[in-house]
């Protein structure tokens, strides 16, 4: 199983881990991936942190279509005029739901956690 870690910026700007979204079936062509999301927060909250809109509630194991909506916020839409060359710029020869994770690491400029293939400890 595939995993990526998912990492917060919070204040002082030092990433820390909060989750793992974990590959359950491949997204390729025209099929969608099936994923699973958990909080690795511990048994405390800290001060500094956000939950993801997608994954409100931090004890529950989000699967299959609850994982999907968080998804299909982060990655580029299929048919973007840039998708082309970002798929060429990232080595990406086909749509590949877990590759295009990959390299784009989830951000969006109005979230404050990015997606990393390695787990950095707290």
């Amino acid at each position: 199983m595939r995993r990526l870690y998912l990492l917060s910026k919070p204040f002082d700007n030092k990433p820390r881990l909060i989750g793992v979204l974990s590959e359950l079936r491949e997204g390729k062509g025209d099929q969608e991936g099936e994923y699973q999301f958990e909080y690795k927060l511990g048994g405390v909250l800290p001060e500094w942190f956000l939950v993801v809109d997608e994954f409100p509630d931090v004890k529950k194991v989000y699967r299959g279509d609850e994982a999907r909506p968080f998804v299909k916020r982060v990655l580029p839409e299929r048919n973007a005029i840039f998708i082309n060359e970002f798929y060429k710029n990232a080595g990406i020869n086909d749509y590949d739901e877990w590759e295009l994770l990959k390299a784009t690491q989830a951000r969006l400029m109005t979230d404050s956690y990015e997606l990393m293939p390695s787990r950095i400890t707290q």
